[in-house]
């Protein structure tokens, strides 16, 4: 690799002005000791696009900055979040983690990029229980996206007016976050011992989205639930456009202290590559996978995966679970949890809050 002092390829036009549309990807090279910056969409700052030595990248920033970077990339704490300023007063934030080789990545955005998202009124979330099939108590829940009809009754979001276009954008994936901390807030407050959890689907898109970025810091240190009780599931479609890229994203999320889980694992080419590079606390089986079981091919398939998911120190959780007749199947090659309309049924939090209360009589 040539010695670098300036970026590889200069970025088109190397405007001073400020273009925050999208983030940037980072990829810091302990061995080289270079910076490589790539824009996900519109450049954040088109100046520090490309790949910098350490010395180069600093040269761009502001005193303190420059230390604070150099500091953050050599921390023993290994997470990065970071406000830096260029020399001529632009500010941006670099989000990230340093892996155990001592490379580190994560996202890069402008600090005037992030907007605070309008909430959509007609949406509201569902919660579907978590089993744990060793004694059959629900530990957790899946939130899920409902729309509240004319007539007041729950829709799937598939059947939104227009495509469902008015969920494009962050307000979408803040507004379940929030109604996932609000009911870890009230079920925390009145079952203090049991240790409930929620899990929140983020898409693809909402992992380059600042605002949905900062809102995840925001709740893992507002002290309204334990923080352990929030856990975001993430699909491999993410990676499928940039593994890469959404290496570097889910990183800058996982930053943050939320445990991760990998969903719909064993739907995609990618999902071994994925297991292995994503810091995740489980995964959860895609349902047509737990579908085929009671097959000799497949049943050896699941037993496989649920071999090497539990040497790497993970748990697994069935999902699209129908017949109870699967259960005896799926507790014999050790699957710990289960979720599916042979237990439960999506339900309003409410709804939710009465079936903890069942079980808490027996």
């Amino acid at each position: 690799m040539t010695d670098l002092t300036t970026p590889v390829s200069e970025p088109a036009g190397h405007s001073a002005a400020l273009e925050a549309a999208q983030v940037s990807v980072w990829h810091w090279d302990a061995a080289s000791r270079k910076i490589l910056i790539r824009a996900q969409g519109e450049p954040v700052i088109p100046d520090i696009e490309g790949e910098w030595q350490l010395s180069a990248f600093q040269s761009l920033l502001q005193g303190l900055s420059a230390s604070a970077f150099r500091n953050a990339i050599a921390s023993d704490d290994g997470k990065i979040s970071q406000r830096l300023s260029l020399a001529d007063g632009r500010s941006f934030r670099m989000v990230g983690a340093r892996s155990a080789d001592g490379d580190a990545r994560g996202l890069l955005f402008s600090i005037d990029a992030v907007e605070e998202a309008k909430i959509t009124p007609d949406l509201e979330a569902v919660f579907q229980p978590i089993v744990r099939l060793s004694d059959g108590k629900t530990v957790g829940f899946e939130a899920l996206a409902r729309w509240r009809d004319g007539e007041g009754c729950l829709q799937s979001v598939s059947a939104l007016p227009g495509d469902g276009r008015l969920l494009i954008g962050p307000a979408f994936a803040l507004q379940m976050l929030e109604e996932a901390a609000c009911a870890l807030e009230f079920w925390e407050a009145e079952f203090p011992e049991d240790g409930f959890y929620v899990q929140v689907n983020l898409t693809a898109d909402d992992l380059f989205r600042p605002e949905v970025i900062q809102n995840v810091e925001k709740l893992m240190v507002s002290g309204r639930f334990n923080p352990e009780s929030l856990r975001i599931e993430l699909t491999e479609q993410m990676a499928l456009r940039d593994f890469e890229a959404g290496v570097a994203a889910v990183t800058a999320l996982e930053a943050s202290g939320v445990s991760l889980i990998l969903d719909d694992f064993g739907s995609g080419h990618s999902s071994l590559a994925w297991l292995a590079s994503i810091p995740a606390k489980a995964i959860k089986l895609d349902p047509e996978l737990t579908q085929l079981a009671g097959t000799p091919r497949a049943d050896a398939v699941l037993s496989g995966i649920v071999s090497m998911v539990h040497a790497i120190g993970m748990t697994i959780t069935a999902e699209g679970i129908e017949s109870l007749d699967q259960i005896a199947f799926l507790k014999s090659i050790g699957c710990e949890y289960a979720q599916g309309f042979a237990f439960a049924r999506p339900m309003p939090r409410d709804e939710a809050t009465a079936h903890l209360r069942a079980g808490k009589a027996g």
